[in-house]
């Protein structure tokens, strides 16, 4: 995802006019008057440019860290036979992280996929927001298996939470029998395997920044309460 900063508006012509007309207004300013507002001008202006370049770091090193998470997930992706999708403002991991029938217990086989996935996380962009989705098979009634997939998920997210990842930063939510990858699959052993599973969400967008117009606007604002 790239995330792009608008250009700087031409704060200095604003303000300099907003002197200017004041002085217009006001035929008896002096030059020390003036002088002291182009001053006071000047400051706003420079602090504007400091925050708006600090911005734009920010967004840079938040762009590098979601380029080496996604580099980091993709070796999962080709170990561990996982999908990596890019959303709007995330990531979507779907693992074979799978249950046995009726079932919410993390299987021994997936410890080593969720303790690197738990690792990449927490070391490339340990503030993100990890949603862990829940899944069940259509075998038992709707209302089960609602229950069961929010049990896949917690479940999981205790185990992660264990392995280093924040419980702050994450939560669950369980789709029941929705969603399915192979309609109609179900039952013990492996015929609906592929059904009981959990997903991941990594939302790593940023709060938006103060675009240079709202500075401009929140220092006039300063000023007038100074």
């Amino acid at each position: 995802m790239s995330i792009t900063l608008r250009a700087r508006p031409l704060a200095v012509g604003f303000a300099a006019l907003t002197v200017l007309a004041a002085s217009a207004c006001s035929p008896k300013v002096d030059k020390e008057t003036y002088e002291a507002d182009m001053a006071a001008v000047r400051a706003d202006i420079s602090g504007l440019d400091s925050r708006v370049g600090t911005n734009e770091e920010q967004i840079a090193a938040i762009q590098t860290r979601i380029d080496e998470l996604e580099s980091e997930l993709g070796e999962l992706r080709d170990e561990f036979d996982v999908t990596v999708a890019r959303l709007e403002n995330g990531i979507r991991f779907t693992t074979p992280v799978h249950f046995a029938f009726n079932d919410a217990t993390v299987r021994s086989t997936d410890h080593e996929l969720l303790n690197r996935f738990a690792d990449v996380v927490s070391h490339h962009y340990d503030g993100a927001l990890i949603t862990v989705e829940g899944f069940a098979d259509p075998a038992g009634s709707r209302a089960y298996n609602q229950r069961l997939s929010e049990r896949r998920a917690a479940s999981v997210a205790t185990y992660l939470e264990s392995n280093g990842l924040a419980g702050a930063n994450m939560r669950t939510v369980g789709y029941g029998e929705d969603r399915l990858v192979e309609p109609g699959a179900q039952g013990p052993g492996e015929s609906g395997l592929v059904n009981r599973r959990v997903a991941f969400v990594i939302d790593y967008a940023p709060e938006a920044p103060a675009s240079s117009e709202d500075m401009v606007t929140q220092s006039q604002d300063e000023n007038e309460t100074t």
